[in-house]
C-alpha cells in the first residue's frame, strides 16, 4: 500500500486489497469539527465520484493505515 501526503490532514492511498486482491485507492481525511474524537480520521473510497463511500473512522492516522494494511 502506498500512502502520499496531499496536504495537512489529507493523504491518498493506492494498493491491493488483502481480502479481494483487487486494486483500491482513495483518501484518508482529517475532519476535526462536528465529529467524535475517535472518528476524526476517515478512510474514503471513490472521492472523485458523486457518492464517496466512507468505510472506516479512526482516532489517528495510524489507525486508518493499519485498517487498510491488515
Amino acid at each position: 500500500m502506498k500512502f502520499t501526503k496531499i496536504k495537512n490532514g489529507e493523504y491518498s492511498f493506492k494498493g491491493v486489497d488483502n481480502w479481494t486482491n483487487k486494486e483500491i485507492e482513495g483518501h484518508i481525511i482529517y475532519q476535526p469539527y462536528d465529529v467524535k474524537l475517535n472518528q476524526v480520521w476517515s478512510v474514503v473510497f471513490g472521492l472523485n465520484t458523486n457518492n464517496p463511500c466512507q468505510e472506516f473512522y479512526g482516532s489517528t492516522l495510524k489507525d486508518c493505515k493499519n485498517w487498510l494494511t491488515n
